[in-house]
């Protein structure tokens, strides 16, 4: 089991703080790099980091902005998606990265298209696994979107189904399965033998708020005792969102939270 706190935290122009944060943290981690293809900034960051990454575990997001799993090959969309990805790939292999986070989606849903859009998805994370193994990468496939975005791709059941069905491990996003009123613990149970990975955050079980892990709604001491029980060896990639970028010493106190309670 290892723990990352993701760069989500950061706009692009500010992906060093990482390092201040997580040298501040009392306990060993890794980081979860959060690529964004569409900024220069990032782009020349990443570059210009590369050598100070390699001195951490590391995990990648999949590529998010302007990047849509959902669309299918020949449209403009699935290019940019491909591109990004490739991008994240030779990331991956440059860095050793643990794994990549998949999304089927990210645009909101169509309820007429939901099944078109699920085959095509679909498809195209064959496609990305074989592009994968030649890099030596590992894909895991989040549960995606909430409903107060409209991009919902997966209910709980349907999402359970799915993760069934594929070679890939799961990444499950707490704070997205809170907000959309999943059963979490029930989820974590079916899911046991299927997890590798938790984004853990906290809302208001309605928006995606990525806020620290007491500051929402969902009782997270609960989560840890359904770790405890269903998943014990899954990471842990803390994933709070830009408004908690400068609580350095809250962020430490969680990452030294969780590491504590989880044994």
């Amino acid at each position: 089991m290892t723990m990352y706190i993701s760069t989500n935290l950061y706009k692009p122009q500010q992906l060093q703080e990482i390092f201040t944060l997580v040298d501040k943290v009392a306990v060993p981690v890794g980081i979860e790099i959060f690529p964004e293809w569409q900024s220069e900034d990032f782009c020349t960051a990443i570059k210009k980091y590369r050598d100070a990454f390699r001195q951490y575990p590391i995990t990648l997001h999949g590529p998010y902005y302007g990047t849509e799993h959902s669309k299918p090959e020949g449209t403009k969309e699935f290019a940019q998606a491909t591109a990004y990805f490739a991008k994240t790939l030779e990331l991956s292999q440059s860095l050793h990265a643990g794994h990549i986070v998949f999304h089927h989606n990210n645009c909101p849903v169509d309820a007429a298209h939901k099944q078109e859009m699920i085959a095509i998805s679909t498809e195209n994370l064959l496609k990305l696994r074989h592009s994968a193994a030649a890099f030596g990468a590992r894909i895991v496939v989040e549960n995606a979107g909430v409903l107060a975005r409209k991009n919902m791709l997966f209910d709980q059941d349907e999402f359970i189904e799915m993760a069934g069905n594929i070679e890939e491990k799961i990444l499950l996003d707490i704070g997205h399965a809170y907000a959309n009123g999943w059963d979490i613990k029930y989820v974590m149970e079916k899911l046991a033998d299927r997890i590798t990975a938790y984004h853990v955050h906290n809302n208001d079980g309605h928006e995606d708020k990525h806020d620290r892990i007491f500051n929402g709604k969902f009782k997270f001491a609960n989560f840890i005792d359904w770790y405890k029980t269903y998943t014990p060896n899954a990471d842990i990639v803390v994933e709070y969102g830009q408004q908690c970028a400068q609580d350095i010493d809250g962020i430490a106190a969680d990452v030294s939270y969780i590491s504590q309670n989880i044994k």
